[in-house]
């Protein structure tokens, strides 16, 4: 019964609703890289386990470090619910942040070394002196470097494309994506985040302006597909990329008239368009893989 217990408080530590995103992230965009299924499934399997423990390490971390938020926000979580000690939740993260090195050397050279670059990125958000968390736009742009960006190119990376353009195109508008999404989890932490004292956009312009703020971003880094398409920089014409683009700037549509309707969610839940948001995650690199395999 300990053991079982344990493993629920470290499953919920590692925050398991987060983890499908990089794993199809990294899935998709390898596929992309190399047109289709690999020869060797290994470095790719190598590259899917390491982001997971690098995004669970990265999830604890942001939990040590948000502890004091936490106990307003979210008091059932494993370390305010006393479930998980501190101290239990920093080993947690350095095993799981190590595992992540040393599994992405096994996913190749090229992997490796966005994992190398994006650990620390993710860490300078939640700590000190950093923690870019407390500071509005530098916040969305520290999760977007890794979350977005480097998801992409590391997926790539693993498919021997780390150089390619279309990586760097598709990269840099997930970059775009995650810097106004990533807002969407601000609106149900306002009061915690106003206590400790971290000056997210809802806090500092109010949650109608940070909607509004918001809605553009769900909806023109994926209406730019076809846009890229047009002018060169991806392959597969304009049809399919307006095709793919659109059903997911469909999806950013329905997330923010729901965002700029109600900013605010019910108390201690996520805002409905996080869940839209994590959708397109995970929509966007599955059917790019589709695409790129029938070129």
């Amino acid at each position: 019964m300990f053991v079982l217990s344990a493993v629920r408080a470290y499953f919920a530590l590692a925050r398991p609703a987060t983890l499908p995103a990089p794993l199809t992230s990294v899935f998709g965009w390898a596929l992309c890289a190399y047109g289709g299924w690999p020869a060797n499934p290994w470095p790719l399997t190598a590259a899917l386990v390491s982001a997971l423990f690098a995004t669970a390490g990265s999830n604890a971390l942001n939990q040590v470090a948000d502890i004091e938020t936490d106990r307003i926000n979210r008091p059932e979580r494993p370390i305010p619910a006393g479930t998980i000690s501190l101290k239990a939740a920093r080993r947690f993260s350095t095993i799981t942040g190590l595992a992540a090195l040393a599994l992405g050397w096994f996913a190749g050279i090229a992997y490796f070394l966005c994992i190398i670059v994006t650990i620390p990125i993710t860490a300078a958000y939640s700590l000190p002196p950093a923690r870019t968390k407390r500071i509005p736009f530098l916040a969305n742009a520290t999760i977007a470097t890794p979350r977005g960006l480097g998801m992409v190119i590391a997926g790539w990376a693993v498919g021997g494309g780390l150089f390619r353009a279309e990586a760097w195109v598709l990269g840099g508008l997930a970059w775009f994506y995650i810097f106004g999404a990533s807002t969407t989890k601000d609106f149900g932490d306002i009061e915690g985040d106003q206590a400790t004292g971290c000056r997210t956009l809802p806090i500092l312009y109010g949650p109608k302006w940070a909607a509004w703020f918001v809605a553009p971003f769900l909806v023109i880094p994926f209406a730019l597909y076809p846009v890229a398409a047009a002018v060169g920089w991806l392959p597969g014409g304009v049809t399919a990329w307006g095709a793919l683009g659109g059903g997911l700037a469909s999806i950013g549509l329905v997330a923010a008239v729901l965002l700029i309707k109600t900013p605010l969610p019910r108390p201690g839940k996520p805002h409905p368009t996080w869940y839209l948001m994590y959708a397109q995650l995970a929509l966007a690199p599955l059917c790019a893989a589709a695409l790129f395999a029938s070129l």
